[in-house]
């Protein structure tokens, strides 16, 4: 409901495409195993798909929903409510089970590459026995959240569950004291870019989505000093480095979704002001990551080092004004906008992977696509 016609569409566009390519990896080695072996051992593997999307939805439904109770679910203040306590814990149990949706993307891949090599009604079947699996899993994940969200909440009688956790979850007045802040004259971007400085480092959450980066940016570093041959050292470090930025974008993007709205729309700022200060952390990112492989990577020769940084320092620079763009363009919502950013490197990987070179067509195109979104930014609403 708070996505726009264009944005739903998008996802729709996205989703079909990633179950193309499951389609596409998945048609020819069944075909090769059914020849072989026969349609059971076909069903035998899309069974044993199945079952792993099904764990995969439990444990889905569980991290999201031990989060949402621990942090407090997002929505009004839901102890206020004249709501049963049994009814209010279906309803966030809805809420947390919807996501295990976005497995039905991979499983469409999977069974439309059977189709032909199995007889239809098994295929009917499966499907049948998918979307049974897909709501048990989303129950059990509920009931392990909900499991995981109680412990070491203090047991009161008379109390349910529900109301215990969501009792300790509720925003509650700080208990150390905050130094007065200090209001410097730095240009808007500089002072927003300070403010999420300072939120980063106190902010436990978002504090974790920072050492993200370093961490992996550290052991792109690291992998440089790996035995082998120059070549692994190379594709691994490469590779840690692109996960690196994508973990820069995953924290740009919670910076974005960390600002009251309220409070930031009434500021004399616009876009670009709010643009800048995030695309700055993301350069200052890049740079130090592009300046470390250069440190390490002194093994290669002097043209193969260089090309190894335009490709690492481009692929990061294009990661991080992606999450930047999708952070700023749909602000307040940054769950939308990491799923967004995700889906859109998962995209990308695998345009890879079928045709070597293109996901870095998929991935210019997402982010000159979601930059031609940034004007509509002085017409979001909080809602």
């Amino acid at each position: 409901m708070q996505l726009d016609p264009r944005m739903r569409a998008e996802l729709v566009l996205l989703a079909l495409l990633i179950a193309g390519f499951l389609f596409w990896r998945v048609r020819v080695p069944l075909d090769g195993l059914v020849r072989a072996r026969g349609a059971w051992a076909g069903a035998a593997v899309v069974g044993v798909v199945w079952l792993g999307l099904a764990i995969a939805g439990v444990f889905l439904a569980a991290d999201r929903h031990a989060r949402a109770l621990r942090v407090g679910p997002p929505g009004p203040e839901w102890l206020a409510l004249p709501i049963e306590p049994a009814v209010l814990g279906r309803h966030l149990g809805w809420n947390s089970r919807s996501h295990v949706v976005w497995l039905v993307v991979p499983a469409v891949g999977v069974l439309v590459a059977a189709i032909g090599l199995l007889p239809v009604w098994w295929l009917v079947l499966f499907a049948a026995v998918f979307a049974w699996l897909l709501l048990e899993a989303g129950r059990i994940g509920i009931a392990l959240g909900e499991r995981a969200a109680r412990s070491g909440i203090e047991r009161r009688s008379g109390l349910h569950p529900l109301v215990r956790v969501l009792a300790v979850a509720a925003p509650r007045v700080m208990r150390r004291q905050i130094a007065r802040p200090w209001w410097p004259r730095l240009p808007a971007w500089a002072a927003l870019a300070l403010k999420d400085l300072t939120l980063t480092a106190r902010h436990g959450a978002t504090r974790s989505a920072a050492l993200l980066p370093i961490v992996f940016g550290a052991a792109s570093l690291l992998a440089w000093g790996l035995p082998g041959e120059t070549a692994l050292r190379h594709a691994v470090a490469f590779g840690l480095a692109l996960i690196a930025a994508a973990a820069l974008a995953e924290w740009l993007v919670r910076l974005s979704g960390s600002d009251p709205f309220a409070a930031l729309r009434v500021l004399p700022i616009g876009v670009t002001t709010v643009w800048s200060a995030r695309m700055a952390w993301g350069l200052a990112g890049v740079a130090l990551l592009v300046g470390g492989q250069a440190l390490a990577a002194r093994e290669l020769a002097p043209h193969a080092r260089q090309v190894l940084l335009v490709w690492a320092g481009g692929a990061a620079l294009a990661i991080a004004m992606l999450g930047v763009n999708y952070g700023v363009t749909l602000f307040p919502r940054a769950d939308i906008a990491g799923r967004m950013l995700g889906l859109s490197l998962a995209l990308a990987m695998a345009a890879s992977v079928m045709i070597p070179l293109s996901g870095w067509i998929v991935l210019l195109s997402a982010v000159l696509h979601s930059a031609r979104r940034l004007p509509r930014w002085s017409r979001l609403e909080e809602a």
